[in-house]
């Protein structure tokens, strides 16, 4: 009988681990400095509805509930801010015009630096000094209505309202 010889096995890869770990350390490490987390979310304060509109037992109620409430949920404020957008493929919910209405007439705004500029000027004249009110388009982005929040306050106005958007 003749015995078969076992056949050797080929060459095997030779595998160098030290490279491949020094290039996953260095990625780690790139992404770790070069990660720069987002501010945490600020705190925005807004008037919202009175008590009677969240409970809603029926339709006439609710009417008849805002009859009542609309001295409540109305902030007395002397000026509004209007801010309007358009679908034109250009502004696509940002902001296209801004007007500052008063008492006295409205102002055409162009940007957020003149709107905030003319708030300021116009915050010692105003009878309510904390109170102010936007008015914007149903399609304006919502980061561009905490810009124009963020004008009024820092204009000095910290109570702000909404008022319904124009149908």
């Amino acid at each position: 009988m003749t015995t078969r010889r076992k056949p050797e096995s080929g060459p095997e890869p030779n595998l160098p681990v030290t490279p491949m770990l020094d290039m996953a350390f260095q990625l780690l490490a790139f992404f770790v400095m070069t990660y720069h987390p987002s501010d945490l979310e600020g705190q925005m304060e807004l008037s919202l509805p009175s008590e009677s509109f969240a409970k809603a037992k029926s339709a006439e109620e609710v009417k008849q509930d805002a009859a009542t409430d609309k001295d409540a949920l109305d902030l007395q404020a002397d000026l509004t801010v209007i801010v309007r957008t358009q679908r034109d493929n250009v502004n696509n919910g940002l902001i296209s015009g801004m007007t500052l209405q008063a008492e006295a007439g409205s102002v055409p705004i162009d940007t957020l630096e003149k709107l905030r500029d003319e708030l300021k000027a116009r915050h010692s004249s105003v009878a309510n000094k904390d109170n102010i009110k936007i008015q914007s388009d149903a399609k304006l982005k919502w980061g561009e209505v905490v810009k124009v929040m963020d004008a009024c306050k820092e204009a000095g106005f910290m109570n702000i309202s909404f008022i319904q958007p124009p149908s």
